[in-house]
């Protein structure tokens, strides 16, 4: 198989998701601007294989049994989930809330983890696995720590389109938003993806410093953005630094002296912060 032919197969695999899960031939011809027989050959071969499923009824093609497998493989061995897991897991059950994790990929964030604490509505889970980063504190998250370079790069390609009338959708508020992340520690999302969805997540710090995914509590706004979101955000934050250690991070020389210290919170009061991971972002820069 040529390189332009996987390149087909990559664009033609990345259109389904949770929003649109099942695509005809000519839909994704005219998706991906591709002949219709040359989308026709690809998918019959993909589902010959099984990575797609053609529903024999109306001819449209699904995701097949094979890119289940390979999707379970790929998220039980994935170096992120295996580590943060139980961090994660501890964190929702300690909160009550969802907690989730994503990793940065192609301009936007993959969820690879999604906690679901004891007594919440499982059906709440369906949101993504790939979500805009404008819209959301998982993808603030990750761009309040990119290099500047790479932060400039997505902003001069991403068209910002509404999801609510809550979500951000200018540069310049962006931008703003995105300094007052790095200024907390962690980013704030309140309806801007889905209404009555609210969110607060920290960055993730690989072994070189950089940040290389984040994490997320997620909830009712009344619920994550109410009395208790001081809580919140220190418990967030506290087991962001505890993946981001096990991922191989370390704080060196003068950062290793770090410690809480007084800070303004979203809502303005004096509290004791762990800045660690603000601390880890502004090293790296």
């Amino acid at each position: 198989m040529s390189i332009q032919s996987i390149e087909r197969v990559n664009g033609i695999l990345s259109l389904f998701c949770l929003e649109r899960p099942r695509w005809g031939v000519t839909e994704i011809a005219n998706a991906l601007d591709l002949p219709k027989t040359t989308v026709s050959s690809l998918v019959r071969t993909l589902a010959k294989i099984s990575f797609l499923d053609q529903d024999p009824e109306t001819r449209r093609y699904t995701m097949g049994p094979k890119i289940f497998a390979l999707g379970v493989v790929a998220g039980d061995t994935f170096a992120l989930n295996q580590k943060g897991e139980k961090p994660a897991r501890d964190l929702a059950e300690k909160t009550g809330l969802i907690c989730r994790v994503a990793v940065w990929d192609e301009n936007a964030v993959l969820q690879t983890l999604d906690i679901i604490p004891r007594d919440v509505d499982f059906l709440a889970r369906r949101v993504g696995p790939r979500v805009a980063a404008y819209g959301s504190a998982l993808g603030r998250a990750i761009l309040a720590y990119l290099d500047p370079r790479e932060l400039k790069d997505y902003l001069d390609k991403t068209r910002m389109i509404p999801f609510t009338q809550h979500t951000i959708t200018r540069r310049d508020d962006l931008v703003k938003e995105l300094n007052e992340t790095k200024k907390r520690g962690y980013a704030i999302n309140d309806q801007g993806v889905i209404l009555g969805r609210a969110s607060i997540a920290a960055p993730i710090f690989g072994r070189n410093g950089k940040v290389i995914a984040s994490i997320s509590l997620v909830g009712t706004p009344q619920k994550v953005l109410g009395a208790e979101l001081d809580t919140f955000a220190r418990h967030l934050q506290n087991t962001a630094m505890e993946i981001s250690r096990l991922m191989g991070f370390t704080l060196t020389g003068e950062s290793q002296a770090v410690r809480p210290r007084r800070g303004k919170t979203a809502r303005g009061k004096e509290r004791q912060t762990v800045s660690k991971t603000r601390r880890a972002g502004e090293r790296r820069r």
